[in-house]
C-alpha cells in the first residue's frame, strides 16, 4: 500500500520488549508513515522532573534536556517504536517516519534509535554503534 493513515497501526506486545508498533497492511518500500498527529508538538523537560519509570520514553538532548512526548497519558505511537540494526522504518530530519523497505502486515516496525540525535553519552549500551 502506497499509503498510511491512522489506521494503519496498533499497539501490541513485542518480541525485542515491551510494546511495540505493528502494521495492520503491507506497506511499501519509502511511504509516509503517519505516526504522529499533524499538530503533534513533543516538549523539552529536564531529567529531575522525568519520573524513572517515563524517561525510556524520551529522547536525551544535550545536558539534561530531554525531548518528551506532550502528555505522557496520550502518546503518539510513535514513542512505542522498537530499536533494531536493521530496522524497516527511517526518521528524517524533519521527525517524519518513512518505510526503509516493504512493510508485511503483522511486521513490527522499528528504527535505528542512532538516528535520534542523542549525545553519545546518553545512548544505552544496547544501541550504540561500534566502529
Amino acid at each position: 500500500m502506497n499509503k498510511t493513515t491512522e489506521f494503519s497501526f496498533v499497539l501490541k506486545p513485542s518480541k525485542i520488549g515491551g510494546v511495540g508498533v505493528f502494521a495492520i497492511h503491507d506497506i511499501d518500500a519509502n511511504v509516509l508513515l503517519t505516526l504522529v498527529a499533524d499538530d503533534y508538538k513533543s516538549r523539552a523537560l529536564h531529567q529531575n522532573d522525568i519520573p524513572d519509570d517515563l524517561i525510556m520514553y524520551c529522547v536525551a538532548k544535550e545536558d539534561d534536556m530531554w525531548s518528551c512526548p506532550s502528555s505522557f497519558n496520550r502518546m503518539e505511537i510513535a514513542w512505542h517504536l522498537n530499536h533494531s540494526d536493521d530496522p524497516n522504518a527511517k526518521r528524517t530530519g524533519k521527525g517524519e517516519f518513512y518505510s526503509a523497505k516493504k512493510i508485511n502486515k503483522g511486521d513490527e516496525i522499528t528504527i535505528d534509535y542512532n538516528s535520534l540525535g542523542e549525545p553519545e553519552d546518553k545512548k544505552e549500551d544496547f544501541y550504540k554503534k561500534t566502529l
